[in-house]
């Protein structure tokens, strides 16, 4: 469904103002002391007596973000509390977000507080593009995280995997709204309980009442803010049906210093994990993810397949991991230079344009751009018109591998030049061992993100992971007239030059050899001229050098990211999550050709799932990359 934004409106009153709901977002006052007052009041997470205190992590479910007082009024709370929780999950749907012009005007009437100002400042460069789906945004140096969830609350709390410790029961009254306060909301939020939850809500309705008292909500009433005499406080027992937390991952391996298995492992180490990781290599990123330059692109569709969804929050992911790292002292070297996708034929165009239009994707994300005017955003003519996007680009693997390991600091150990070739698990700990049989160390929790050395392992060896070469051509920068400016795309892509060289591929074939060919080089030099009519021309392939690396890709395309399942046992009538799994063994890998698109958000998703935290996508879609999904189809 399009993402229709809210415009920032005001009350007679002076109370900002919604035309879509017509109503106010609060009520006469400080929007940040009614925030204090009904939601970190109401949920006891204030004072010598909050909840949060000495916890490991803490957990909130809001239901309406609106212009985000509760979260900065939460943060604020969270910073001053000397014994606060040492990570704090904030979740929050909004079905109408506003634009992020729109949210520094509303700033500006916020009290004249420095701190509240630098967290709203914060708060607004963070601020995604208006697509629907899950953003997480992480702050206080991974701290604190709050993940966006852009769509309808009644639907999107059912895509929620998490348990959480509070809920702020926010939104327009029930009579303007009545889905974001109806049965089945409410009935999501128990089943999200943790034990011990609390809820809190600005109003007293008798309907609301009677809905939580269904769903095993105590409820109580309290002095409410400003005009409203009172308020509603619950609490709830936690669902004894759903999943328990897992127990402490312990020590962590780590087998791949690819980008898998170093996204894995930088975000395992913030959370205060103990993690090794191995490669058989002398340094990370040696093999498929040390080509030269790897392009960010987002992947669109008309249906909206998972595919695509998983991928554009994946692509909104690594964006803002990058100037993370930057913000954190770990440059990278990259360009967010834009990317031109140039249509196959009419029909494709056709069909980019509609995708643009029907979802009313927003400029900032994705524009559909005729070939004329895309020419003098490229630097270059191009051979028609597609999509363009203004934040895609392309980045330095090594260098990004590199800033991940310096960011992991010392909570990661890297050990270069250990094979592992078999693993043993006895006495609840797995054993590591080279292929001479020496043990190299053991781990209570093992990640398997070695690529395609997964078929070693007699554990993994059932995975359905394709072995897919990828030969890319490097073109003297000197011969390309100081072009193109930003990166080109029609089933390859050309890079603009970096260190002397410009990446033009790549090839994609069934098979393991690492030579590169003349005929390789061709078929690139084939994908030029599809693509910058002219420009193959001043190219021989036998003066050419390349590279190739080989790509792990699963059957359906998508990351096989999750705990490793059984190869085999007796089917079960039930969802592909409940399959038996290895105890502590899990895996990263089928990344494909977008490698780097996918790594950072899936270390955030396996980290989440390890550590026991929401995670950071829909239930859906984690799903739909679980390595266990491949037994349940009958493809193992």
């Amino acid at each position: 469904m399009p993402l229709i934004p809210a415009e920032l409106a005001f009350a007679g009153a002076g109370n900002p103002y919604s035309s879509i709901y017509d109503d106010v977002y609060h009520g006469v006052g400080d929007p940040l002391a009614h925030a204090r007052h009904v939601f970190l009041g109401g949920n006891d997470l204030l004072g010598d007596q909050a909840r949060w205190k000495k916890r490991e992590r803490f957990a909130i479910l809001e239901t309406g973000f609106g212009l985000g007082n509760n979260f900065l009024a939460t943060w604020q709370a969270w910073r001053a509390d000397p014994q606060r929780p040492r990570q704090l999950h904030y979740f929050s749907i909004e079905k109408h977000p506003f634009q992020v012009a729109d949210l520094a005007r509303w700033h500006l009437q916020l009290p004249q507080d420095a701190e509240l100002a630098e967290l709203a400042a914060q708060l607004r460069t963070a601020w995604p593009s208006l697509v629907p789906g899950f953003h997480r945004l992480h702050f206080e140096a991974g701290q604190l995280s709050l993940t966006l969830i852009f769509g309808d609350a009644r639907s999107a709390t059912g895509s929620i995997d998490g348990r959480f410790d509070a809920f702020y029961l926010d939104g327009f009254a029930p009579a303007k709204n009545p889905e974001m306060w109806s049965q089945e909301l409410i009935d999501h939020l128990a089943w999200l309980a943790a034990p011990g939850a609390t809820l809190s809500t600005w109003t007293i309705s008798g309907d609301l009442r009677r809905r939580l008292a269904s769903a095993d909500f105590h409820i109580e009433r309290r002095p409410g803010y400003g005009f409203k005499r009172e308020m509603l406080v619950a609490n709830h027992p936690g669902n004894a049906l759903a999943p328990s937390a897992p127990p402490s991952p312990g020590r962590i391996a780590v087998i791949g210093g690819g980008i898998a298995g170093i996204a894995c492992a930088e975000r395992l180490a913030a959370r205060g994990c103990e993690v090794t990781l191995f490669d058989r290599r002398d340094r990370l990123a040696a093999e498929t993810s040390g080509n030269r330059q790897a392009i960010l692109l987002p992947v669109l569709a008309v249906d909206l397949t998972r595919l695509s969804r998983l991928n554009q929050e994946a692509f909104f992911y690594v964006l803002r991991k990058l100037q993370a790292l930057a913000d954190a002292g770990h440059p990278v070297t990259w360009q967010p230079c834009g990317v031109f996708q140039i249509a196959r034929d009419a029909d494709h165009a056709r069909k980019q344009s509609a995708i643009v239009r029907d979802q009313m994707l927003p400029d900032d994300f994705v524009q559909f751009m005729a070939a004329d005017t895309a020419e003098s955003l490229v630097g270059a003519r191009v051979a028609g018109s597609g999509w363009w996007f203004p934040q895609a680009g392309w980045l330095s693997p090594v260098s990004f591998a590199a800033a991940l390991r310096d960011a992991a600091g010392p909570g990661l150990e890297c050990r270069f030049g250990s094979d592992i070739a078999a693993l043993e698990h006895a006495g609840g700990r797995w054993k590591l061992s080279g292929p001479d049989g020496t043990c190299h160390d053991y781990a209570d929790t093992v990640l398997l993100a070695h690529a395609h050395g997964l078929h070693s392992l007699p554990q993994s060896a059932h995975l359905p992971l394709r072995c897919f070469r990828g030969q890319v051509t490097h073109l003297p920068a000197e011969l390309l007239a100081g072009g193109p400016r930003s990166v080109v795309c029609r089933e390859g892509y050309l890079a603009p030059p970096h260190d002397g060289f410009a990446g033009l591929g790549a090839t994609f074939q069934r098979g393991r050899d690492l030579t590169t060919t003349l005929e390789d080089h061709a078929s690139n030099l084939n994908r030029l001229a599809a693509m910058l009519p002219g420009w193959d021309g001043g190219f021989a392939p036998e003066t050419l050098t390349g590279r190739v690396g080989l790509r792990p890709v699963s059957p359906d395309k998508l990351p096989m990211v999750g705990a490793l399942p059984l190869p085999s046992c007796e089917p079960r009538p039930s969802a592909h999550v409940e399959w038996p799994r290895w105890p502590g063994l899990h895996v990263a890998s089928g990344y494909g050709a977008r490698g780097f698109v996918w790594a950072p958000l899936m270390g955030e998703l396996l980290a989440s799932q390890i550590t026991g935290d929401p995670l950071p996508v829909e239930n859906e879609l984690a799903a739909a990359v679980d390595p266990a999904r491949f037994a349940w189809k009958g493809i193992l």
